[in-house]
């Protein structure tokens, strides 16, 4: 897991080339308005989704991983805490990975919490347990964020 703002990012320089360039297409994307829908950045390779959402409590929340897919979330508009583990699942509830290159599960172990607030990103790895959307102290609400997914094989 890494997170950042996209106002300082000098400290990308530690990341992958790849994603450094990726991270940097979609700000250039994302400084001009922009409407919800797919965009393309690298064809299937890296392509970033502008969705608008609501937070909700932690119950209602699962956690997922992906296999292939990189994710890189970067909140546009209003807060939103990640859950996040540094240890695997030990068990799936639903296997969508081949279809959807997600994989639910609520066995996660050790879990931790970030809050993420407009102009930042968080990412997260292929195989990181990690559960978006949920709710900061003051309750659900609406957020508008843009999910960049990056194919493990681009980078």
């Amino acid at each position: 897991m890494y997170t950042g703002h996209l106002a300082h990012l000098t400290f990308l320089s530690y990341l992958s080339p790849k994603l450094q360039s990726v991270i940097e297409i979609a700000k250039d994307k994302l400084s001009t308005p922009i409407e919800n829908g797919k965009y393309e950045l690298f064809g299937e390779s890296a392509f970033m989704m502008v969705i608008e959402d609501q937070t909700q409590p932690l119950e209602n929340r699962r956690s997922e991983i992906h296999r292939n897919y990189l994710d890189v979330q970067i909140l546009l508009e209003g807060e939103e805490v990640f859950g996040y583990s540094l240890n695997p699942f030990t068990a799936i509830e639903e296997d969508l990975l081949a279809d959807k290159d997600v994989a639910f599960s609520e066995q996660l172990v050790d879990e931790k919490f970030i809050k993420v607030g407009a102009g930042e990103f968080i990412i997260f790895y292929p195989g990181q347990p990690h559960r978006p959307l949920v709710a900061t102290e003051l309750g659900p609400a609406s957020v508008r964020k843009a999910i960049i997914k990056v194919h493990k094989d681009f980078l």
